[in-house]
């Protein structure tokens, strides 16, 4: 399944239960998260769920899922850009 991910065969997929669970497919990295906001890169890009008491309840990179609870106030796309690996987001704020 590994070599799937990695070939893009896994479909990205967010779907959203009561705005209190999330499960998004096509996850290649989890780049952050605290419990305000898990950001994670996909196949379709950066992905960013804001919210408050935000838990990850599954995680399985090798199937490309991430599964989280909480209260989820908005799912947003982003420019690779701001997170790249090059300096990071943290990095153009305190410039």
């Amino acid at each position: 399944m590994a070599e799937d991910v990695r070939r893009g065969a896994l479909k990205h997929r967010v779907s959203l239960d009561e705005r209190e669970n999330i499960t998004v497919t096509g996850v290649t990295e989890v780049i952050s998260f605290d419990e305000e906001s898990i950001v994670c890169d996909t196949q379709m890009g950066v992905v960013v769920i804001h919210g408050s008491q935000m838990h990850i309840t599954r995680l399985d990179l090798e199937s490309g899922v991430i599964e989280a609870g909480g209260s989820i106030d908005s799912i947003e796309y982003t420019q690779m850009s701001m997170f790249d690996q090059k300096g990071g987001l943290l990095k153009r704020i305190f410039r």
